[in-house]
């Protein structure tokens, strides 16, 4: 006899027909999934995470998988890559206007949009408990946060909607809370 484990399940279901969803947008723009998810990370992310090794680790696929899909969005105008002002040996990408559109359209899906909307009041509980497990699996794994800064244990909020960071030694503004940072730390 075999152990069903309902809520298992009903992720795997959830994690495809996300995907599938994603994969139908992609193709209206000629790109594959992790061309999508690439592109998504990057609108999400802070300064300090948008290179291609943040990339790699943020989606955990393979530094070739970067570096051939970074090629490709730059090629057809998605994104631009910058050196580092300070650090030349550093890489920035950039979205471009068309990118960002492609990247608010693609993830998530409007039909998780949908159905979150859906649960109304529910969807607080359902994030707590998702974060949760979320972390106990980053945890397990061994993998980095990659949270917002604003749930950073180095995000030290100061006047006029500006914050400190702690670990970079950087005043940045109100709207670098809300970005995913790769050096993101809980505790």
């Amino acid at each position: 006899m075999s152990h069903i484990d309902p809520l298992s399940d009903i992720l795997e279901r959830i994690t495809t027909l996300y995907r599938n969803e994603v994969r139908l947008v992609g193709v209206e723009h000629g790109l594959h999934p992790v061309h999508l998810e690439v592109l998504y990370y990057l609108s999400r992310c802070n300064k300090f995470s948008d290179t291609p090794a943040a990339v790699t680790e943020f989606l955990g696929i393979t530094k070739g998988t970067t570096s051939q899909s970074i090629t490709l969005l730059a090629s057809k105008g998605f994104l631009t890559k910058e050196k580092d002002p300070v650090d030349r040996r550093v890489t920035h990408l950039v979205l471009t206007e068309k990118g960002e559109e492609v990247a608010k359209s693609a993830i998530p899906p409007t039909v998780l949009k949908n159905g979150l909307e859906q649960l109304g009041e529910g969807q607080h509980a359902l994030r707590e408990q998702l974060e949760t497990l979320l972390r106990s699996m980053q945890k397990a794994t061994n993998s980095a946060s990659f949270g917002l800064c604003k749930t950073c244990k180095f995000h030290q909020p100061i006047a006029d909607g500006k914050f400190f960071c702690e670990l970079t030694k950087e005043t940045l503004d109100a709207a670098g809370r809300e970005l995913i940072c790769r050096e993101h730390t809980l505790d």
